[in-house]
């Protein structure tokens, strides 16, 4: 028995290859444009912050000998020991911390906003403190080492006014300050 096929109908199957990149591009719709170009946007933003941070902390180590200023913002309080009565002054016990790859010396400490009391003595009415620096400035000399946190006392720095509410009386201030420095020399 012989069968004969029409050539059409046992041909053997082919296959079309097509390249991706072969035919018609698809282009971004507007949505998609404007979700890249926003986070173009905030890529550049961020970069250039961490680049403008980056400069000012380095800025500072690569001072001279007398040292490019370094600030630092930060809070204080009263002397947990001895508390301020109206009309009298006590101690200001300032921390430091220095989160600098380098040692720094502080020069100055003056007042950096309003003085607050403790939450138990603030519902009690001490509102207003009046409480504040005994001096606009005071010259210290203190050393931080890099990387750690420094303590100081600052001896009658801090006064009461007479006739202060007397729910202010014995209350632990929380008083901000700014302080001032330098990196120190030969680090």
């Amino acid at each position: 028995m012989h069968i004969e096929l029409d050539p059409a109908e046992h041909e053997e199957p082919t296959w079309e290859v097509r390249r991706p990149d072969t035919g018609r591009k698809r282009r971004l719709d507007r949505r998609t444009r404007m979700i890249l170009g926003i986070a173009a946007i905030a890529a550049v933003v961020v970069n250039a912050g961490a680049a403008w941070a980056y400069w000012q902390i380095t800025g500072s180590e690569v001072a001279s000998t007398d040292g490019a200023p370094v600030e630092l913002a930060l809070r204080a309080r009263s002397d947990l020991n001895k508390s301020l009565k109206p009309g009298t002054t006590g101690d200001l016990i300032v921390t430091v911390t220095n989160d600098n790859g380098f040692p720094i010396k502080i020069t100055s400490v003056t007042s950096g906003g309003t003085v607050t009391a403790d939450p138990e003595h603030a519902k009690a009415g001490c509102t207003t403190t009046g409480v504040e620096l005994s001096r606009a400035r005071f010259d210290v000399t203190w050393e931080v080492s890099r990387n750690a946190i420094g303590a100081f006392n600052v001896p009658g720095g801090l006064s009461m006014r007479k006739g202060t509410n007397p729910a202010c009386d014995g209350a632990t201030f929380t008083v901000p300050v700014r302080v001032s420095g330098v990196r120190e020399e030969g680090s």
